[in-house]
């Protein structure tokens, strides 16, 4: 087994910030699909109406989680480059004895 001594912070937050991005998109397609849904079985619609309803909310949540992505992905950088710079740190001054892994 190796212990990984060091990460590159700025490779960590590229990662961190990836990853947010990705789930907050995700979620606001998700929202978008209940409302979706929800307006659907509400009942009471005509077709001109769903169709509408379909339309505003794909559209809703597409914007909002463009936004939320951008968002998620500077909060996601740069706590994948604190996170990165404490561990070198706490590894650096023998506070934890690092992460072992290994390879093959």
């Amino acid at each position: 087994m190796q212990t990984i001594t060091k990460f590159n912070p700025k490779s960590v937050a590229n990662i961190y910030g990836f990853f947010l991005a990705l789930s907050a998109f995700l979620t606001g397609l998700g929202i978008s699909i209940v409302n979706i849904v929800n307006r659907l079985l509400a009942g009471g619609n005509t077709f001109a109406s769903a169709l509408l309803a379909i339309l505003f909310n794909l559209l809703y949540g597409v914007l909002i989680g463009l936004i939320s992505a951008l968002a998620a992905a500077v909060i996601g950088y740069l706590s994948g480059w604190i996170f990165a710079w404490l561990y070198n740190l706490c590894v650096r001054i023998k506070f934890i004895g690092g992460v072992k892994v290994e390879l093959e």
